[in-house]
């Protein structure tokens, strides 16, 4: 339970997010959610701020009311999301923008961090309880036809975990960073700006301004990098197919179930 002198300033599916009476901030995770998850985030978010990445200096760790926590220092200004709600018109611009700053996180190695985004990907894609096991196999016969990396993937990028202030860009939320290949972070942040919802997703209401976005960012994406667009495309099946064991929205699972089995039975499927 939060404190009375906090102040609310987010709240996503693992966790709510306050700032306390020093100025720190608080992610305090749901009574449902594992030691193990806060444990990888916390671990993570000490690399990323180790090896020098734009990201919030960790704090430490706390408990409140059998809840666990971690105490993040905070990144003034706002983030990206917000701007994009505020200023639907600088979409095109800010694309270009955040898929430059992606690709300089992708080139990083990061043998170190200690995740392997191929044994997440195979782990997850187990607990996928809404596809059959014909799909679940399918999947997996994907999945294993697709390259391994030692690349950082921060595995959750989006415009809203991009705070924007003087000193540029910084990016928060680190629990599902990996190493790995990135055209796995390049097909998740396409599932994101595809398929999130008004109610909670990382779209938000820029709804008449994602297309424009999500085409620049991928634009620019496959610009920097010499990635083909058929690349990115092999990565969406697993993506999606992982997705579905995320505390998002029913009305999401569905449209995600609909991508997946449109691309098992070859007839495409499109984030829309």
């Amino acid at each position: 339970m939060a404190e009375p002198s906090w102040s609310k300033i987010g709240d996503g599916g693992t966790a709510e997010i306050f700032l306390d009476e020093y100025g720190r901030v608080v992610k305090l995770f749901r009574e449902w959610f594992r030691q193990e998850g806060e444990d990888y985030e916390y671990r993570k978010s000490v690399w990323a701020y180790e090896q020098g990445l734009p990201t919030a200096e960790p704090l430490g760790r706390a408990q409140y009311d059998g809840r666990e926590a971690i105490l993040l220092q905070k990144i003034e200004g706002e983030s990206l999301l917000q701007r994009l709600q505020r200023e639907p018109h600088t979409a095109a611009e800010a694309a270009q923008k955040f898929a430059a700053y992606q690709v300089q996180l992708n080139n990083r190695e990061a043998s170190t961090l200690g995740d392997s985004q191929r044994e997440r990907l195979v782990q997850r894609l187990a607990r996928a309880e809404q596809l059959n096991d014909a799909e679940r196999a399918a999947v997996q016969a994907q999945l294993q036809q697709l390259p391994d990396g030692k690349r950082l993937c921060h595995g959750d990028f989006h415009p809203g975990n991009m705070m924007e202030n003087e000193q540029g860009w910084q990016v928060i939320d680190w629990i599902d960073a990996t190493c790995g290949h990135p055209l796995y972070d390049v097909a998740r942040t396409l599932l994101l700006l595809g398929f999130g919802t008004e109610a909670g997703g990382p779209r938000g209401n820029m709804e008449e301004d994602a297309a424009v976005f999500r085409q620049a960012y991928l634009k620019t994406y496959l610009e920097l990098t010499g990635f083909e667009e058929s690349d990115v495309k092999r990565w969406m099946l697993p993506v999606a197919a992982i997705r579905l064991i995320e505390p998002i929205p029913e009305s999401e699972k569905d449209k995600l179930l609909g991508l997946i089995r449109a691309q098992l039975s070859g007839t495409d499927g499109k984030c829309r």
